[in-house]
């Protein structure tokens, strides 16, 4: 009845131009981020971004100050939601609901946790994420799971007739799956030429990937990091020319 009750004002709201928002906590700002000179300039040389890990799409002005087409996906079905009004005045950037995987058709446990769901992820967080100097002041926990089917970025792209050398900067913050994502998204890979990932050098997440995995495999297909990580957790740049 209430979702039935939503829809509809949302509804009724729209055909005069108004828009149903629900009013939320501001988030606190990461006192980790930073935007370093290689990062502008390889999102200002791009052609498009895909973000993965969409979360509630924070970065969505900062791409569409750069005029950048996005194509946004996030696993979970609530903040999904919050996603889509949040890209509603950007109407070059695409949100998509899906868990990506490397396999498609799976049935996985989606673990939501707390914070906003920021860190939700497919995996458990291990005591690591708790004895970290950088999170110490904060008590990660899950506190749900759903069930969603799996995708692999390949098929998704595939099915919403996107065309990847038309998006060929991407952004991961895949709380611990990158590599089992970007296992999943081989072919869609070759037309990518930079990436930033958000990387852990502790193990956060019960069979998490960790940096070094990560900077193997990429390496590995021609992908060069600007940079080692100098903290527990962070975004590290990735860049090959094609």
């Amino acid at each position: 009845m209430k979702k039935y009750l939503k829809k509809t004002i949302k509804s009724f709201l729209s055909k005069f131009g108004w828009k149903l928002i629900k009013i939320r906590r501001i988030p606190e700002p990461n006192p980790f981020g930073k935007i370093d000179i290689n990062l502008l300039k390889t999102i200002n040389e791009s052609t498009g971004i895909i973000h993965l890990g969409a979360h509630r799409g924070t970065e969505a002005e900062i791409y569409n100050w750069f005029g950048k087409n996005v194509i946004w996906i996030e696993a979970s079905p609530e903040i999904f939601e919050s996603l889509k009004e949040n890209l509603f005045f950007y109407k070059n950037q695409k949100p998509i609901q899906a868990l990506l995987n490397d396999k498609d058709g799976e049935l996985i446990n989606f673990n939501i946790s707390n914070y906003d769901g920021a860190c939700s992820s497919i995996f458990n967080f291990t005591d690591e994420i708790r004895n970290s100097e950088q999170w110490k002041n904060r008590d990660h926990k899950m506190i749900k799971s759903i069930n969603l089917k799996s995708i692999t970025l390949d098929t998704l792209l595939k099915n919403e007739n996107i065309l990847t050398k038309d998006y060929n900067h991407w952004v991961l913050d895949l709380q611990g799956a990158e590599l089992l994502v970007l296992k999943g998204s081989e072919k869609s890979l070759k037309n990518c030429k930079s990436l930033l990932i958000e990387v852990s050098t502790k193990q956060f997440y019960s069979n998490g990937d960790m940096w070094l995995d990560i900077k193997k495999w990429l390496n590995q297909r021609g992908f060069k990091n600007y940079k080692e990580p100098e903290m527990d957790e962070e975004d590290i740049l990735f860049t090959r020319s094609i």
